[in-house]
């Protein structure tokens, strides 16, 4: 693929993110594909933090390790990513008088690397600026180094800084300008040639994972959000309590993630469509309240950001590490639906149906996301706002109807697929009772065993019913460096099997992997639905290849976990990364090469 990388380093707190944004919208409406992706420690100011955009003119799905520009605000990144820039990369600093170890000067004379030292605060001083405007004094030198020109940095400046009055717009476009004429005395034989633009990514959206998730959210219908806040799940509460207003959306941040889960089976129990959102820790503590979903048979609807545990983990870090406590938290046995989102499309598509196949079969539904998807920019074309439907399944609404209703209605132990009828507090039928306790069909407490084995049985009807409503995984058929139009048309010699947010990662790397090897047909088996879990298009299509591949983002193959549970199928060839890094596609590349060809010896 070509693809241009630029890396911005430094501090919480120096601007970092500001000169990645700004850049990634510039180079978007240039007509560039963008990809964000952000690296913090878990401080509030301080630490070392990066924001890395991945720019070509095809779809960018993951994040390279090499970058051609590396931009430092101070010296760690001078040491802690020098040897992330690739071959021929540029190096823009601003700490005076620096001087490479004498391994690393060797290492930058070798790899034809050029550093390039900016004397912020000197020109600031000369325009009588303070500090805060290095920032874009930074940014113009960054985006002349690509070649673009200063007018279009000046609009996306007058853009974002405007409201603070002329004054200010000034002030910022003598930076521009500064930064500029630096660039052009002092380094003009460097630049980063891009490739041509395609005009189609121009009128795309940038927008986060959890920005996707919140409007997919608002799109489905969810009139309370509840939350308490924990990274990586935060982003998406603050998203919704900004949209608050112009939702009309009751948001709550709880005083803890026990209140939250419950004030959302409250309302999702008086027919309101209610969720919540939480991490792994977070999650725990909510595990109670799942487990009277289950009982009760009361929607819910939980997103669940993962983050590298156990205990407090890595807190602003990624992992995959949560599949099997989304699948089996809870004390006892009843059914629930796991899903995940894997980029910025389904993470708007999914929450529409999460919320249906909760009301539908009257489960929790937990959401996996991670901090990958969360807080990854995506270059995303704007939604079909019309395709999403609102199913509400056997929710009784009509008066005459619920007039024909008895108690014994509401959890029917001969109910067809183990859903029985739902109506809710306040109508005009008969009433039920709606507790943790097991009971007979009309909700009373009953300790009776013939009672129990049959609304157990009820209960846990449903998971087959759900099993075999939910889509199969998705075979994306990958060769000569193009994924198939017609993805089951071809069995896969080699077949990879995955989930969440590799996805983008993986699919990068297969379609530069059959490019350099034109005779190749690989397959990815992408889950989006992990339990209940499908497993007869992966018996078929592993039944056919040459090899099985596994690929998660934790240490023990959760899905290759299931999946053997589920149907005996041993995947003994793994790609398990839990460092707390997703996979990135030069990585995936090397690696799936050496799977498919072992070195020889």
């Amino acid at each position: 693929m070509s693809r241009t990388v630029l890396k911005v380093t430094g501090a919480q707190g120096q601007g970092v993110n500001s000169v990645g944004e700004v850049c990634a919208k510039g180079f978007k409406r240039a007509g560039y594909c963008v990809l964000g992706y952000r690296e913090y420690a878990s401080v509030i100011k301080g630490g070392h933090s990066s924001y890395q955009l991945d720019i070509s003119p095809k779809l960018v799905r993951g994040s390279e390790t090499k970058a051609n520009v590396l931009v430092c605000f101070n010296h760690h990144g001078l040491t802690k990513n020098l040897r992330e820039v690739q071959d021929g990369g540029i190096v823009l600093h601003q700490t005076p008088e620096w001087k490479f170890s004498p391994e690393d000067q060797q290492w930058v004379e070798e790899h034809n690397v050029r550093v390039i030292y900016l004397p912020s605060e000197k020109i600031l001083k000369t325009f009588n600026l303070k500090p805060i405007f290095g920032n874009v004094l930074i940014t113009s030198v960054v985006w002349s180094l690509f070649g673009q020109d200063a007018d279009s940095l000046k609009e996306l400046i007058r853009e974002q800084f405007g409201h603070k009055g002329e004054e200010v717009v000034q002030k910022n476009f003598e930076c521009i300008d500064a930064g500029t004429a630096f660039k052009q005395e002092h380094a003009a034989d460097a630049h980063i040639q891009l490739p041509k633009p395609e005009k189609q990514w121009r009128d795309h959206m940038l927008l986060t994972g959890s920005q996707a998730m919140g409007i997919g959210i608002i799109h489905a219908g969810c009139r309370v959000f509840t939350g308490y806040p924990m990274t990586p799940s935060s982003p998406l509460l603050s998203y919704i309590a900004e949209k608050q207003n112009l939702s009309g959306m009751v948001v709550k941040q709880a005083e803890d993630e026990i209140t939250a889960i419950q004030m959302v089976v409250g309302a999702m129990h008086m027919g309101t469509r209610a969720m919540t959102t939480t991490s792994g820790g977070g999650y725990d503590l909510m595990t109670e309240t799942i487990s009277l979903c289950g009982m009760s048979e009361t929607p819910a609807v939980v997103v669940l950001a993962q983050r590298p545990g156990p205990a407090t983990g890595l807190p602003t870090w990624t992992a995959q590490g949560d599949l099997l406590l989304a699948v089996h938290s809870s004390h006892g046995e009843f059914p629930r639906l796991v899903l995940s989102v894997s980029d910025g499309e389904d993470s708007f598509t999914l929450l529409p149906e999460a919320f249906n196949y909760a009301e539908e079969y009257q489960i929790p539904v937990i959401v996996l996301t991670d901090k990958q998807v969360a807080e990854c920019l995506y270059t995303q074309q704007f939604y079909d706002q019309k395709a999403a439907e609102i199913r509400r399944g056997k929710l009784v609404t009509d008066v005459q109807e619920l007039a024909k209703l008895t108690g014994a209605d509401r959890y029917d132990p001969m109910a067809e697929g183990g859903v029985s009828k739902r109506w809710l507090p306040g109508a005009n039928a008969a009433t039920y009772c709606a507790q943790s306790y097991e009971h007979i069909a009309d909700g009373s407490f009953e300790e009776g065993a013939e009672g129990t084995r049959q609304q157990m049985g009820k209960r846990m009807r449903k998971m087959e019913t759900l099993k075999k409503a939910l889509p199969e995984p998705e075979l994306f058929t990958v060769r000569r460096g193009q994924i198939s139009e017609v993805r089951n048309a071809v069995h896969p010699e080699v077949l990879f099997v995955g989930w969440g947010s590799t996805k983008g990662a993986v699919l990068d790397a297969l379609l530069e992997l059959t490019s350099d090897n034109s005779s190749l047909i690989a397959g990815y088996l992408h889950y989006t639905y992990l339990w209940p879990l499908k497993t007869g298009k992966l018996e078929d299509l592993a039944g056919k290849a040459k090899k099985v591949i596994l690929i998660e983002g934790n240490q023990q193959g959760q899905l290759g976990m299931l999946i053997r549970q589920e149907c005996g199928l041993d995947i003994p060839n793994k790609i398990l990364k839990f460092d707390g890094r997703p996979f990135f596609t030069d990585e995936l590349h090397e690696l799936l090469s050496q799977c498919i060809s072992p070195p020889s010896g």
